[in-house]
């Protein structure tokens, strides 16, 4: 896996131009979206994660900028784009190792979850948690991890405050989330405020996305999720 893995990132670090785009996040509308929707749940139902409201801004973003959805095909000097009708968005798993295993080897391994637009957050929140509970017992299966149009890496759970990621081909684009913070900002009145700011990275492939395509992009991300009712129009 770890082989794999290397010779996957090397080429795509090397071939596709990366460029990286940050934004702020004020995640206290997302958070308060997740507790109430939580709140309303059955107790034996997947909960709504901060990752799972990301992943339906992701995919409100993506139908509007269908650029960062797309895919880079074809042979060096001969490549075309393909733009992808659905938006199944893969949410990046680590994999613990087992030394009395010889199956888990630890690594990376990046499950998709399909028609993301479609669902509702309680059934997304379902899939996420299906595909990440059978990635971490290797019980995942060949399209459960095909067919990717952008991907999701979440390491804020480990308290990582920023980080870049690099492209999982043919996609063209991956979106590296890191931790809350709480930090003072002004109000509407100017007065500090203290606010959970969430950093985000965008990293794209500069052979189809644009600057001025990723910063829309992104910007609708930041709207979505400091307004989640923008999803609803």
């Amino acid at each position: 896996m770890r082989r794999t893995i290397a010779t996957r990132l090397q080429k795509s670090f090397q071939e596709a131009p990366h460029v990286f785009f940050e934004a702020q996040i004020d995640v206290t509308a997302a958070e308060a979206l997740r507790a109430k929707v939580n709140g309303r749940l059955a107790k034996d139902a997947a909960r709504v994660s901060l990752t799972v409201v990301i992943a339906k801004a992701c995919a409100w973003a993506l139908a509007r900028h269908p650029l960062v959805n797309s895919h880079l095909v074809g042979a060096p000097g001969q490549e075309e784009i393909v733009m992808n009708a659905a938006v199944n968005i893969g949410i990046a798993v680590a994999l613990e190792a087992a030394p009395d295993d010889p199956t888990r080897s630890g690594g990376l391994i990046v499950p998709v979850v399909r028609g993301v637009g479609d669902k509702g957050l309680e059934a997304l929140a379902a899939d996420i948690a299906d595909v990440s509970k059978r990635a971490r017992g290797n019980k995942l299966r060949p399209d459960d991890v095909s067919d990717g149009t952008f991907t999701i890496s979440n390491l804020g759970m480990f308290g990582v405050d920023r980080f870049t990621a690099i492209i999982n081909p043919p996609q063209v684009a991956i979106l590296a989330v890191s931790a809350a913070r709480k930090q003072f900002v002004p109000d509407a009145d100017g007065n500090p405020v203290a606010r959970p700011i969430m950093a985000v990275t965008l990293s794209a492939d500069h052979r189809v996305v644009d600057g001025a395509v990723a910063a829309r992009f992104l910007s609708d991300l930041r709207a979505a999720l400091e307004d989640p009712a923008l999803m609803l129009a």
